[in-house]
């Protein structure tokens, strides 16, 4: 698959909060896994590393816990070496695909935000975007509003904008 081949990225406002990250809409896979050999695929090309590092990495947090936030939604993630910056990765699949968990009930999953996390970002401030992010995706309209965009890439990319600036009000206590 050649880089940069049938994506969209966020665009940037001018303080943004949630990093560069790249919409593939609608994903196309049938499990768990072929979801981690996409996103890893694309991230590979931006990031510069082997698809199969990034794979290992999901699958080695994995490990430690479900990244399954609500029904329908996870948001897998794995600190990164040698990486510059951290990336993220929105997929919104076709049909929802069985997200099994070492500590929960196997869930469906059709949403699914990943990120790949720079070893030189400040692990609080990650932290407490992993968090608040989990929080808006718990919005049903917001749901909605993004399975509805299952193959829009750029009404994608501006729900994305909103919660970016939202996100941007919560996190530097702007509310």
């Amino acid at each position: 698959m050649p880089c940069n081949a049938g994506h969209l990225s966020l665009k940037k406002n001018k303080m943004f909060i949630l990093p560069k990250t790249i919409i593939l809409s609608p994903l196309f896979c049938f499990s768990k896994k072929r979801l981690f050999e996409e996103v890893a695929d694309f991230a590979s090309c931006e990031l510069n590393t082997h698809a199969k590092d990034l794979i290992f990495a999901l699958n080695e947090r994995e490990k430690k816990g479900t990244t399954v936030c609500f029904d329908g939604i996870a948001i897998p993630h794995a600190s990164i070496s040698d990486i510059p910056n951290t990336l993220g990765i929105l997929s919104i699949l076709d049909k929802p695909i069985l997200f099994n968990s070492i500590d929960a009930q196997e869930q469906n999953v059709d949403i699914a935000y990943t990120f790949f996390i720079s070893q030189n970002e400040d692990y609080t401030k990650i932290e407490n975007l992993l968090k608040e992010l989990s929080q808006q995706l718990a919005h049903n309209d917001l749901l909605n509003a993004l399975r509805l965009c299952r193959g829009e890439k750029n009404k994608v990319s501006d729900i994305l904008n909103k919660m970016d600036l939202s996100l941007n009000k919560i996190i530097n206590g702007k509310q």
